[in-house]
């Protein structure tokens, strides 16, 4: 679940001598003067190896850890999910090799925390991010979709899409970049796509958004780790999804035809805007007209739900896969899979 993160240890305790120095590019006149020092702390990995960056903050003694767990606990290039047990270890492993307790590391503050999962999917993942067309009313960003990626950027917490095979060999060394192209190509051609689904909760005012309030701390973290997977559920739901429409042996209304052909047409966005300014023409006051975006909106989801091509990859195929990835998961760790499985059909009951 849990992959990039900033953790904030006030009052630190402990040493940085495992950690190596990161030279300043910039020329320092009195180094005694100095506000910060910065390093770099390498995992063990003997290839791929990944660093996270510490910066240390000499007048108030504290330091901010920034990186991807994940990746410590691993290498660059693996596809494995970080799971409760393994983030304990590697925080344990953090506080050790930075000379603290367990108890001092477990009461360190975060942001900007990375949380999702890489999932096998049966259809090309560029083209999957097409079909995404919103989530949350974030905004989107389609800036890299070619390249592989997809955002949708909030205040408080933002969510990336993308290719995560595509991803590992763009960012590998330059040795090793077309072996694993090739490679993860030859698997794409068999059906095997890694998509990773990632949202970002910046503060703690994004816990506090999402049911999560009483996770302040790394201890929380550790503790509360498999509601991580309630909310990562939860939040998939909300996305929606347009491929095609396929009503031909529908009966439909004035309004469905008006929605339809203005999708079809215009596309989610532009028609989602359109069709909620016109639906607030008659609106008279601020919670007017809220309500009748609000229900103008729904109205366009509605024909998304309802008329979906299902003889093309949709959002209930990429329920059913996250399902089977949910189901493996559940097998080695103490998981509430109906809870999840209810939560990724919407199922509120």
């Amino acid at each position: 679940m849990i992959d990039s993160i900033k953790i904030i240890l006030r009052d630190f305790s402990g040493d940085l001598k495992n950690c190596i120095p990161k030279p300043s590019r910039k020329l320092i006149e009195n180094p005694g003067e100095k506000e910060y020092d910065n390093y770099r702390l390498p995992n063990r990995a003997k290839s791929d190896r990944h660093y996270l960056t510490i910066n240390h903050a000499l007048k108030t003694n504290t330091i901010k850890i920034v990186g991807s767990l994940r990746k410590r606990a691993y290498h660059k290039a693996s596809f494995s999910d970080l799971n409760k047990d393994k983030f304990e270890q590697t925080i344990r492993e953090l506080a050790k090799t930075l000379n603290i307790t367990f108890e001092e590391i477990k009461k360190a503050r975060f942001t900007d925390c990375e949380i999702g999962a890489n999932i096998n999917i049966r259809y090309p993942v560029k083209e999957v991010l097409h079909m995404v067309v919103a989530y949350s009313k974030l905004k989107r960003n389609e800036e890299r979709i070619d390249e592989g990626t997809l955002y949708f950027e909030g205040t408080d917490k933002k969510l990336k899409l993308y290719a995560k095979d595509i991803e590992i060999a763009a960012k590998s060394h330059w040795t090793k970049q077309d072996k694993r192209k090739a490679c993860y190509a030859r698997l794409r051609e068999c059906g095997n796509n890694m998509l990773r689904i990632e949202f970002t909760l910046k503060y703690q005012r994004s816990f506090n958004h999402h049911q999560m309030g009483y996770i302040k701390n790394i201890g929380d973290l550790i503790e509360h780790y498999h509601d991580l997977y309630a909310f990562w559920t939860r939040e998939v739901a909300r996305l929606i999804f347009f491929n095609y429409l396929d009503y031909s042996n529908a009966q439909l209304t004035e309004k469905e035809k008006y929605i339809i052909n203005g999708l079809e047409q215009y596309g989610f966005e532009s028609f989602a805007e359109e069709y909620q300014n016109l639906c607030t023409l008659n609106s008279k006051t601020t919670n007017s007209i809220k309500t009748a975006k609000s229900q103008a909106y729904k109205s366009i989801c509605k024909i998304l739900d309802e008329y979906y091509d299902r003889k093309t990859y949709n959002m209930y195929n990429l329920r059913v896969d996250i399902a089977k990835h949910l189901i493996r998961k559940s097998k080695s760790e103490n998981l509430d899979l109906p809870l999840l499985l209810r939560n990724l059909w919407g199922n509120k009951s």
